[in-house]
């Protein structure tokens, strides 16, 4: 049963976004055709695609979406190439939801993720990609889809609404959600940044983060697209890529705090041409943005927000001082409130809800509790002092404990189980497990059945600590301080696990 349409604003019946984005394909293929629209690094090198390619792609996809049930969502399965981004903004220039998905993660292989509710049958993919073995989906290849059946236009009927873009969240108060962002919200996401980095024809976006993702989505590929520039884009993170393209002369960058330091130790490059970098995944300490700055020849600026949200705050390209530890100022037609220490935002790119949810999403006065801890100082700077909800950043990557947790408890031996973020190396966070388990179960058992369940590297438990038993309060929850005792994560542990939340 489809759960994204049935409640849609009157003036978001008609067509005008996916017009608004065919309209722009058109006009960047007819100032520059022949000019790169995407770069994509594969293991030979990096592939181009011009915009009249792009075009052409997206209006054949396009063409073919038309074909597919508009009531059904479609999956897509991300892999930054230009013909995953053809493939997203093909179904999204015939109105048709998408889902997407970052490739290789395990949530299309899990029966009980939100993938798995949205009552989609169509995973788009690429050729290499192993669909789950279970039949849950029926697969097509970006090449399939984009294979047209008739006329190769990016016509589309006026019935059918604009559709929405749907992305998993991080889920720290719980099981992960799939946000339901208006395509409407996405393309003025895009624009926004746009505005405030002063983006532009001219400018070269390398997007080291993946597309599925909000940050890699909106701030690299939508803000790219409107703003005419190249979009550089890898399947994942490669140091030796990422070099490339600032030799190449890329204008701006986008990673995350772990990507800064994972780059640090092969800066600076020669005569790179790079004026904006911006960090968004967790908080970017004040050490790593100096070093940062001083070897790529700019400041690193930080991008606050989340994918219910959109942009929250930011330093924008005409600000060139900003106090230590802020992460900006409101983004246009941004307000923000701090009542009682909690952040409370109201933005232009607030999202509608959560796919499968009977209510929209819950504001008040149509501000949304971030559940994030913060501060306005008097010159409008925000400053964010922690998250009472718990989640595990790993290198940016957000890994939701009480999935991993859910995904434990079903391997056999394991009686009882909590998962929580702890310190790692570098300051970076790793997903830590205690477990009780029957006699005989051994850790590499619990670690080779998570694996088998096709969990990300980054998701599978770091380590395991076998405990005969969890400790718990008198309501029967586990308490957490005393795990981390017995554990030897002690109040490290603790204080990791609740750092804030910095998605876009």
């Amino acid at each position: 049963m489809r759960t994204s349409r049935g409640t849609r604003p009157e003036d978001d019946t008609g067509a005008f976004a996916r017009k608004t984005l065919l309209a722009t394909l058109v006009r960047n293929r007819e100032r520059a055709a022949d000019r790169p629209a995407v770069r994509f690094a594969t293991p030979a090198g990096w592939r181009t695609t011009t915009w009249a390619e792009l075009a052409d792609a997206t209006g054949a996809v396009a063409a073919r979406a038309n074909t597919l049930p508009a009531a059904e969502p479609v999956v897509v399965v991300v892999d930054g190439s230009a013909a995953s981004v053809a493939a997203v903004l093909g179904l999204a220039v015939s109105g048709v939801d998408i889902a997407l998905v970052e490739e290789g993660n395990s949530y299309l292989a899990d029966r009980d993720s939100p993938f798995h509710r949205l009552g989609a049958s169509l995973v788009v993919r690429p050729a290499g990609w192993i669909p789950p073995p279970d039949g849950s989906f029926t697969t097509m290849t970006y090449d399939e889809l984009a294979v047209a059946a008739g006329p190769v236009t990016a016509a589309a009927s006026e019935a059918r609404p604009d559709g929405e873009v749907l992305q998993a969240t991080s889920g720290s108060t719980g099981e992960p959600r799939l946000a339901r962002q208006p395509l409407r919200n996405v393309l003025r996401g895009g624009a926004t940044y746009r505005e405030v980095f002063a983006l532009g024809p001219t400018d070269s976006v390398l997007v080291t983060v993946p597309l599925a993702h909000s940050f890699g989505l909106i701030g690299g590929l939508i803000a790219a697209l409107v703003s005419g520039a190249c979009v550089w884009t890898m399947p994942r993170f490669n140091v030796r890529r990422i070099l490339e393209g600032l030799t190449a002369k890329a204008t701006v960058l986008l990673a995350t705090p772990l990507g800064y330091r994972l780059l640090a130790p092969a800066l600076p490059v020669p005569g790179g041409a790079l004026r904006i970098a911006l960090s968004s995944g967790g908080p970017l300490a004040a050490e790593l943005a100096g070093e940062a700055e001083s070897l790529l020849g700019c400041p690193v600026r930080q991008v606050y927000g989340s994918t219910e949200t959109g942009l929250i705050a930011c330093h924008p390209a005409w600000a060139t001082r900003w106090p230590a530890d802020s992460v900006g100022t409101a983004a246009p037609g941004v307000e923000l409130r701090a009542r009682d220490g909690r952040l409370l935002v109201r933005t232009p790119t607030l999202f509608r809800g959560y796919a499968g949810a009977r209510a929209e999403a819950g504001t008040e006065e149509g501000f949304y509790d971030t559940g994030d801890l913060g501060r306005i100082d008097g010159d409008g700077h925000l400053f964010l002092a922690g998250r009472k909800n718990t989640f595990i950043n790993v290198g940016g990557r957000k890994v939701n404990p009480q999935r991993i947790a859910r995904i434990l408890g079903e391997c056999p031996g394991v009686v009882d189980v909590f998962v929580y973020g702890a310190a790692g190396d570098a300051r970076e966070q790793r997903v830590h497990a205690a477990v009780v388990v029957t006699p005989g179960t051994r850790e590499d058992d619990v670690i080779a059945f998570c694996r088998a369940r096709r969990l990300m590297p980054y998701e599978v438990p770091h380590r395991l600590h076998v405990l005969d038993r969890l400790p718990r309060n008198a309501m029967g929850k586990v308490d957490r301080r005393a795990l981390l005792a017995r554990t030897g994560d002690g109040d490290a542990g603790l204080e990791q696990s609740e750092e804030s939340e910095e998605s876009t």
